[in-house]
């Protein structure tokens, strides 16, 4: 025969499947009609159920004595005691404790110390403490105010231990370190120390004098020095040129700008010789007035001539990432074409000039 569960191939006459312990055979089942319910769920069962389809409890039929055979021969064991009639009834009549109704509640009929807070001698001697409304009779109730106020006197403690020491120096270490203090800070920042009152009569008093001008010694010496910067920045015209002529069409920006510093810097030399120029301050009858001029002017047709590349430059640092330069030459050579004459007038000058106007020392 085939096992309607597993449809494994058994012997005829089995009861059960030995493969998976389903009951197939023909002899009766052993009945427990008097089973009806789960004793663990209170399902309902069936009168072939071995276990409980929900919870897996041992259905009540198979604990008895007469399905103890079959049980073991399918595999299963008992693990539940087997209940009667008279059991289930006995359990049934015995009686339980009930819960106390609103109505015993509402009358006190409840013993009152076995939901009271107080404590069943406080209530046997009725002298239960007086709670004021909202009180927790388990916990203390906490001041609110120490807190605070502990707090505020420390800070005032502090505050006036401070004024106190500064105020009063009782260890004597105040005034010294005061004139520490203001040592350090005259020493540090000379020029925001306020004036010193004079001691004396103020008639007594020297009236303080401006600033030296300088001699004609002193003027010889910037003047002298400038005109030999001013020789310098036009000998450097030439690697100036050559700078350009290799670089202001580069793709990279970087060789651009590496080949106008020069150019730049160049610039930047002349404008400071002019400002030393501007700042000199000469005496009414100094003797170097005219060789004054005469380098300001070199130093002017130089920076003309060095600040054509730099307009230049500007046009062609200006064109970044994908706007090569190389697709911009008539832009970028245009101050050179627009100022051509402009550079030939300052070249031929200055070379004109140069040698007659340098600066001789002259004797006192």
């Amino acid at each position: 025969m085939i096992c309607p569960q597993c449809f494994k191939k058994i012997d005829d006459g089995e009861a059960f499947c030995p493969h998976c312990h389903m009951y197939v055979g023909t002899s009766v089942q052993p009945a427990h009609d008097e089973f009806v319910f789960c004793d663990g769920c209170g399902a309902r069962l069936s009168a072939h159920d071995r276990t409980c389809p929900k919870c897996g409890r041992p259905a009540p039929g198979i604990l008895s004595t007469e399905s103890s055979s079959s049980d073991l021969a399918a595999g299963r064991t008992a693990s539940f005691p087997r209940l009667t009639q008279q059991m289930i009834e006995a359990h049934a009549d015995a009686p339980r404790e009930q819960a106390p109704t609103a109505a015993q509640v509402l009358s006190d009929s409840i013993d009152p110390s076995s939901t009271n807070v107080l404590r069943p001698e406080e209530l046997r001697s009725g002298k239960a403490p007086a709670f004021l409304d909202g009180e927790d009779p388990y916990h203390k109730k906490k001041n609110r105010f120490i807190k605070p106020v502990v707090t505020i006197l420390v800070l005032a403690a502090l505050v006036g231990g401070g004024y106190y020491f500064v105020a009063y120096d009782p260890f004597g270490v105040m005034p010294g370190f005061i004139e520490a203090f203001e040592q350090a800070a005259s020493e540090m920042y000379p020029s925001r120390q306020l004036p010193q009152e004079p001691s004396g009569p103020l008639d007594a008093q020297p009236i303080p004098e401006g600033p030296a001008k300088p001699t004609d010694a002193d003027v010889f010496q910037v003047v002298s020095s400038s005109y030999n910067k001013i020789v310098s920045a036009f000998d450097s015209l030439g690697d100036i040129i050559d700078d350009y002529n290799y670089g202001y069409i580069a793709s990279d920006i970087a060789v651009r700008r590496e080949k106008s510093a020069v150019a730049y810097a160049t610039r930047d030399l002349i404008d400071a010789v002019l400002a030393d120029l501007d700042a000199l301050d000469l005496p009414e009858d100094c003797s170097y007035t005219q060789e004054i001029e005469q380098v300001r002017q070199l130093a002017s047709w130089v920076r003309t001539r060095v600040d054509i590349y730099c307009a230049s430059w500007d046009v062609s640092l200006s064109y970044t990432g994908s706007d090569l330069p190389v697709h911009h030459q008539s832009e970028i050579l245009a101050p050179l074409r627009q100022r051509s004459s402009e550079d030939a007038e300052a070249r031929s000058s200055y070379i004109a000039h140069v040698e007659e106007y340098k600066p001789v020392e002259k004797s006192s």
